[in-house]
């Protein structure tokens, strides 16, 4: 009998419920065969969705939660599977940033959503108008999957250039604020993190424009997602990409080098009240 694919969770969402789909039906002593008969789909199903080959619908997640004795486990993957959670006109954007070996942002507000905690998260989700409890969840959950590209043997280089003001503009609670820059402080320490504030006193004003994130590919660049007050978008041509990246190395020009930014934002978070 064949091995069982090898599964990466990295590669989208499916693909990260599909192995946990995987594990846990392992973990509970079923093969797909037996999973298949409790949940009534054909094991032909259960492998694809296993496989990521295939998404799966909302009933069969709540199935497979029955019949593996779970409490919501496999629930928290649908926001990110179904694409609940992201706005419309982001869906475009994630295959994008599962592909690339390196992202680059500029963020002259808050922390961005690829290095945030769930807390920070679900205070910016919190803030949206008209929203309800269970669009902040979904919303929260749709986030946190984005970050699993960091999990995988490979994960992609991401430079953040941050405005200082980040360091002291209240989201949530201080404690929540708080709990966010202990976390960028611990990324630091990985391989694919890097962080450049960009100070007070540089008096750069390019990046009061907005957000942006690029993604690059072997050294190119090949999309960038532009964000604004209401929507953002994925713009793919060479002389918009040229002008977000111009964008960028302008502000890298005026941030403080690695070294010195984490000691700021350690100074910020040992001065702490």
């Amino acid at each position: 009998m064949p091995a069982p694919k090898k599964l990466d969770p990295t590669v989208g969402p499916a693909a990260r419920f599909g192995a946990a789909l995987r594990q846990y039906r392992i973990e509970a002593g079923l093969t797909q065969v037996q999973l298949a008969d409790v949940v009534g789909y054909s094991k032909s199903r259960i492998g694809n969705v296993e496989r990521g080959d295939e998404n799966p619908t909302r009933q069969l997640v709540e199935l497979c939660e029955k019949a593996l004795g779970l409490d919501g486990e496999l629930l928290a993957h649908w926001p990110a599977v179904s694409g609940k959670g992201v706005a419309e006109w982001f869906r475009q954007w994630p295959p994008i940033e599962q592909r690339a070996d390196k992202l680059l942002t500029t963020a002259p507000l808050i922390v961005p959503g690829l290095v945030q905690t769930e807390e920070y998260a679900r205070a910016i989700f919190a803030g949206v108008p008209h929203t309800t409890p269970q669009k902040v969840e979904e919303a929260v959950q749709a986030r946190v999957a984005r970050q699993a590209i960091f999990d995988g043997p490979t994960p992609p280089h991401f430079l953040a250039v941050l405005d200082e003001g980040i360091l002291y503009r209240p989201v949530g609670n201080s404690s929540v604020t708080l709990r966010q820059l202990e976390h960028l402080i611990e990324l630091t320490a990985t391989e694919w993190f890097t962080i450049q504030l960009l100070p007070y006193e540089a008096a750069c004003t390019t990046m009061l424009a907005g957000s942006i994130l690029l993604a690059q590919e072997k050294g190119t660049t090949t999309a960038a997602y532009v964000e604004s007050a209401l929507h953002g978008r994925v713009v793919d041509k060479p002389d918009q990409i040229k002008q977000v990246m111009d964008r960028l190395e302008r502000v890298r020009s005026a941030a403080l080098p690695d070294y010195l930014s984490v000691q700021r934002i350690k100074e910020r978070v040992a001065s702490w009240n």
